[in-house]
C-alpha cells in the first residue's frame, strides 16, 4: 500500500504529541488588530506579537496553523519568524485552495518554499487540482496536504456537509496526509473517521468559542482539535493552552485504551440485532418508495426467546445507568413497541399500557388501554424511530389522559429527524444504540465490508 503524503508530517505531529502531551493544534488568527492600510510599524508589532504569542504555547501544542489575516497582514515571511522563536513547532497554512491546478501549484510552491509544512486544500475542486498541490508538496520533501471534507460553522450543512462521503473518498484515493472534520459536531467526526480508515490524520477545528467541547472530536475519532479563540484572546494563553493539551490528551489516552462503557453495550446490540437477522443490508424499498442499504425488522426478536430476553436485560441495564429517566407506567407503542414495553414492565414490575393508533368505536372508546392515572410520569417505548410520527402521536394521548410523558425510550433510532420532532414537543428521545453506530461496531467486527459500511453512512447522512 502507497504510503499517505506528509509522512515527515506525520512523524513532528506523533513526537510532538508525546512530548507535549497534547492533542492540540492552535490556530494563531491574530491579525484582528492589523486594519488594512496600517504602518509598517504596526506590522512589525504585529510580527513581534505573534512571535511571542507563538514561544508562549510552543509547550502546549502541537503544530500552529496560520490563516490568510495573518499573512496578508505580515507576507509569507511570517513563518520563518516563528520558525526562529520556535524552529520545531510544524507549521500548516490554513489557506483552503481552491482554484485551478497551475494557480494550486503556484500557491503551495509559494507556501512550501517559505518554511511552511502543511497546506490546507478544499476538496470539492477534485482530483487534477488537488494533485497539482500533491505534487508540489512532494517537490519540496513530502510536505503535508490536508483536505477539508467538512467544516464546523452552522453553514457547512448547506452544501458541504451533504457531499462528505464523496470527499472523504476522494482523500482516501489521493492519500492526502489529512482531513478536516467539526469538532462542533462529534457525530460527523466518527463518520469520517470511519470512512478515511485509521492512518489518514483527522483534525477537527470548532473547539472552543464555537462550541465544540475540547475532547469531544478526540473521543470520536479525531487525531487532533484545532483551538483558535479560547487560547489567543485568554489573559493568559499559555496556561489555557496547557488545560487545553491536557483535556485533548487524556481524552485520546482514554480512547486508545479501549472501548468505552456505552460502546461495549452498543456493540452488545449491535450483534444481538444481527445474530438474530433484525437488521438486513443489501437494497431495499421503505414504505415510502425510497431505497434504503439497510432494513430494520425488530417484530422478529420475540421469537427468539433468548435473544428477546437479552434484549429487555439490556433495557434494564440502561435504565439503570439513567436514574434521571423516571417513570410510575411504560406505555407501549402498537404493534412492535407494545411486545418490549409488556416484557421491560414484568421486568421492572412497573404497570404497563399501550396507546391505540385510533381510539375504538365502542365500549369506553379509549386511545389508551389500562389504567392510568391523573400525574402519572409515563415512559413511551417502541422498537424503533424514524420521523417520530406515531411516538408524538402516543405522546399525546397520554397526556390528553392527563398523565405526564416526558421520556421516549427505542432500540434503534434511525438518525432521520425523530429527535427533533420530539424535542419540538418537550418529548427526550433515548435510544439504545442509533443505527450508525449500530453499522460501526458492526464494521468492527468484519460484519460489514468497508465499502458496504461507507455506503451505509454515506445514506444515513445524506437522509439526515
Amino acid at each position: 500500500m502507497t504510503k499517505l503524503f506528509g509522512q515527515a508530517f506525520i512523524k513532528a505531529l506523533e513526537e510532538r504529541t508525546k512530548s507535549t502531551q497534547s492533542r492540540v493544534i492552535h490556530a494563531m488568527d491574530i491579525a484582528d488588530t492589523l486594519p488594512p492600510g496600517a504602518p509598517d510599524s504596526a506590522r512589525r508589532n504585529l510580527v513581534e506579537r505573534a512571535c511571542h504569542h507563538a514561544a508562549a504555547v510552543e509547550p502546549h501544542v502541537v503544530a500552529l496553523k496560520l490563516n490568510y489575516p495573518l499573512v496578508l497582514a505580515t507576507g509569507l515571511e511570517i513563518a520563518h519568524h516563528i520558525k526562529m522563536v520556535a524552529p520545531n513547532l510544524p507549521l500548516i497554512a490554513d489557506f483552503k485552495v481552491a482554484d485551478i491546478d497551475n494557480t494550486n501549484a503556484w500557491i503551495a510552491r509559494h507556501t512550501y518554499a517559505a518554511g511552511i509544512d502543511a497546506i490546507i486544500v478544499q476538496g470539492f475542486i477534485g482530483d487534477d487540482a488537488i494533485q497539482a498541490v500533491l505534487d508540489e508538496a512532494r517537490n519540496y520533501g513530502d510536505r503535508g496536504v490536508i483536505l477539508v471534507v467538512d467544516m464546523s460553522h452552522p453553514g457547512s450543512l448547506q452544501f458541504i456537509h451533504p457531499q462528505t462521503p464523496k470527499l472523504a473518498k476522494l482523500a482516501v484515493k489521493l492519500k492526502v496526509t489529512g482531513v478536516i472534520s467539526p469538532g462542533t459536531r462529534p457525530p460527523h467526526v466518527r463518520d469520517i473517521r470511519t470512512w478515511v480508515g485509521p492512518d489518514t490524520l483527522v483534525l477537527a477545528p470548532g473547539v472552543g468559542a464555537q462550541g465544540g467541547k475540547p475532547g469531544s472530536a478526540i473521543a470520536a475519532g479525531a487525531d487532533y482539535e484545532i483551538i483558535g479563540r479560547s487560547i489567543y484572546q485568554a489573559e493568559d494563553p499559555a496556561q489555557i493552552a496547557r488545560e487545553f493539551a491536557k483535556q485533548t490528551f487524556q481524552a485520546g489516552e482514554k480512547r486508545d485504551s479501549g472501548p468505552s462503557q456505552r460502546e461495549v453495550f452498543i456493540h452488545n446490540v449491535a450483534l444481538l440485532l444481527d445474530d438474530v437477522g433484525a437488521i438486513k443490508f443489501g437494497s431495499f424499498t421503505l414504505a415510502s418508495g425510497k431505497k434504503s442499504p439497510y432494513y430494520i425488522d425488530l417484530r422478529i426478536v420475540p421469537s427468539f426467546p433468548d435473544a428477546f430476553s437479552r434484549l429487555i436485560d439490556l433495557f434494564v441495564e440502561w435504565l439503570a445507568e439513567h436514574p434521571k429517566v423516571s417513570f410510575d407506567r411504560i406505555a407501549g407503542v402498537p404493534t412492535a413497541g407494545i411486545s418490549f414495553a409488556t416484557a421491560l414492565s414484568q421486568r421492572l414490575n412497573k404497570p404497563m399500557l399501550y396507546v391505540r393508533s385510533q381510539p375504538k368505536k365502542y365500549g369506553r372508546q379509549q386511545r389508551v388501554e389500562g389504567i392510568l392515572k391523573k400525574g402519572d410520569e409515563v415512559l413511551v417505548v417502541d422498537d424503533l424511530i424514524t420521523d417520530g410520527g406515531s411516538k408524538l402521536a402516543a405522546a399525546q394521548s397520554v397526556r390528553d389522559a392527563g398523565a405526564k410523558v416526558s421520556d421516549v425510550l427505542v432500540v434503534v433510532d434511525r438518525e432521520q429527524g425523530g429527535a427533533d420532532q420530539l424535542a419540538k414537543e418537550k418529548l427526550t428521545l433515548h435510544s439504545l444504540a442509533p443505527i450508525t453506530q449500530i453499522v460501526r461496531a458492526l464494521f468492527a467486527e468484519k460484519r460489514l465490508s468497508q465499502e458496504e459500511t461507507n455506503g451505509i453512512l454515506a445514506y444515513i447522512a445524506e437522509d439526515q
